[in-house]
């Protein structure tokens, strides 16, 4: 148990102090998020939470401060894929209910976001006092009892165990690759903790015996396998571990066949790569590559509708290898607490003993060329923009049209491809951009988003300018919903949008501090790319104008296995 001196202090010199033995809780929080790698708070100010941000702000992470609280939890999530951990700081009720989208985004793609939020006094909530930012009926749980359906670990700061309460937190987020709640009472943000647990960093370790458990059953299956498959989901590269999982096919010969979700873990060319895997709903030679498998191991896979081609995957069966974030095992069956990292080990030394033929390749063909000429349509908007995109950048394309047409482009080497293929909230990924410059300043973003994702969160716009960063913004403007077109009702009236001026909203959110242009044909597109490419020093918007029924290969073959899986309920 660590006990608490409740007296508060402003004094933030302790705060880098090794030799201290008490920080307040602001800054025992501040210390263990820094030990983490976050180097920046996402969130909106409140009452609740001022005592809170004034003891974060000493030599503690950086403030960033959002138009909204859901657009900074959007952002702190594209923040903890990069860092591999997140936070988004908000008040009571109101502030926090608007993040918990963000939150169960995050619970949904495996994605380490912490919310921490500002609450009442203790005596407020003893008391069942009627306070603002609460339903007025004396009950202060609504919105923790909320949060804890969609987090891995939720707590109330108590005057008794504060700093173990955020030790658990924090830890189980960056275990399990899920979200966490920490709620601190207003009153005990500047009170003090024993500072003793920050000399120990958080370390999570697998089970000894689980992971020889799992290592062995792996050598067993691998050893005598002909075509073994790695099946690699999302958990590959929130853990980063997409260099340790190339060097492990490339030095065993096995194939690997990537999830949406893990789009550009493999690099463009290396030689295990077989392809983009989901079910009958992508790439052939993955898919024969996959029902040929005489092992197929599941490394960090979610198996959801989309992610699956409506389920026309190859099952798991009794005996199929799983890699999780936190266990292993096969079939249904758990071998017990095995990390990820340790699980990726256990198979790199499993392999090692198999004497089956490598796996070699099958050349990809060079995608079709569209014609050029007339209205832009979406076949030359993809064919441009694969042709422009530079080397390492961070390709972030937001749920519609912009995804699912992102995916059909080959992408160029040193690429991280982001998006949201399972929770599939519009919007989310303009904030993402605002996250995942402040993660990684050495990559400039490139967003592809459409007009109607656009205006759910485009006033972040003018947080990623304040912020200094310069990406380079493909807005997809074609009237409306238009994956909801090809879906349904093509011309019903919730499927529109309002028109807006965007070349006068890009100049009011950045201050001018952003360039701006509009491509109706394939050459305007070419060009006003190639300009916002070479032009590294401001924010770029493009404005692409397309047809609201044009639609991307993919999204009619999305559109109709949907059909076809509706009709067979």
């Amino acid at each position: 148990m660590t006990a608490l001196d409740e007296r508060p202090t402003t004094d933030g010199s302790v705060y880098a102090d090794p030799a201290t033995t008490t920080v307040t809780v602001a800054a025992y929080l501040g210390t263990r998020l820094q030990q983490l790698g976050v180097g920046h708070l996402f969130g909106v100010p409140g009452d609740f939470n001022l005592d809170l941000l004034d003891g974060l702000a000493v030599d503690g992470p950086t403030w960033v401060g959002s138009p909204n609280e859901l657009g900074a939890g959007y952002a702190a999530d594209a923040y903890a894929r990069s860092r591999g951990l997140g936070v988004v700081v908000t008040t009571y009720g109101v502030g926090e209910l608007s993040v918990i989208n963000a939150l169960a985004g995050a619970y949904a793609e495996d994605v380490p976001l912490v919310q921490v939020v500002g609450a009442p006094r203790r005596a407020a909530v003893e008391a069942g006092a009627l306070v603002h930012h609460t339903l007025a009926d004396g009950d202060f749980g609504h919105f923790s009892r909320a949060a804890a359906e969609v987090t891995v670990a939720a707590e109330t700061l108590t005057a008794e165990r504060a700093a173990e309460q955020i030790d658990t937190v924090l830890l189980a987020a960056v275990t399990a690759r899920k979200p966490g709640y920490l709620a601190v009472p207003q009153d005990l943000a500047l009170a003090r903790v024993d500072a003793a647990p920050l000399a120990q960093r958080l370390v999570a370790r697998s089970d000894d015996a689980a992971l020889a458990a799992f290592e062995a059953g792996l050598a067993e299956q691998l050893a005598g396998a002909e075509r073994p498959v790695l099946l690699v989901g999302q958990l590959v590269p929130r853990f980063g571990l997409g260099r340790e999982l190339a060097d492990l096919a490339a030095r065993h010969g096995v194939a690997v066949v990537t999830q949406l979700s893990a789009r550009g873990v493999l690099e463009p060319g290396h030689p295990s790569l077989a392809g983009s895997y989901a079910g009958s709903m992508l790439d052939p030679g993955a898919r024969a590559v996959v029902d040929e498998a005489d092992v197929v191991v599941h490394v960090g896979t979610v198996l959801t509708t989309e992610l699956t081609g409506f389920g026309s995957h190859r099952r798991p069966g009794v005996d199929t290898p799983f890699l999780a974030a936190d266990r292993a095992g096969f079939g249904a069956e758990e071998t017990g607490r095995v990390l990820l990292p340790d699980a990726l080990a256990a198979l790199d030394r499993a392999l090692a003993g198999r004497v089956g033929p490598r796996f070699a390749a099958a050349a990809q063909e060079a995608p079709a060329v569209p014609a050029a000429g007339g209205p832009l349509t979406q076949a030359q908007l993809w064919h441009v923009l694969g042709g422009a995109l530079p080397s390492g950048t961070a390709l972030l394309a937001d749920t519609g049209t912009a995804y699912w047409g992102a995916l059909g482009m080959p992408l160029p080497a040193d690429t991280v491809f982001g998006g949201q293929p399972i929770w599939s909230s519009i919007g989310y990924a303009l904030p993402a951009v605002l996250g995942q410059g402040l993660a990684d300043r050495d990559r400039r973003p490139v967003l592809v988003i459409g007009d109607g994702a656009a205006q759910m969160t485009v006033q972040e716009l003018s947080t990623i300018a304040a912020a200094g960063l310069t990406p380079v913004v493909l807005l997809l403007d074609n009237a409306g919903y238009t994956i909801e077109r090809a879906l349904q009702s093509p011309r019903a009236a919730y499927n529109d949008v309002a028109a807006w001026d965007w070349g006068m909203l890009v100049a009011g959110f950045t201050g001018g501090r952003a360039a701006y242009a509009e491509a109706t044909t394939d050459a305007a597109l070419a060009g006003a790319l190639a300009d916002a490419f070479a032009d590294t020093g401001r924010v770029h918007v493009v404005r692409a104008v397309l047809d609201a029924d044009d639609t991307p290969p993919l999204i009619d073959t999305l559109a109709a296995l949907a059909t076809a899986a509706k009709s067979a309920v």
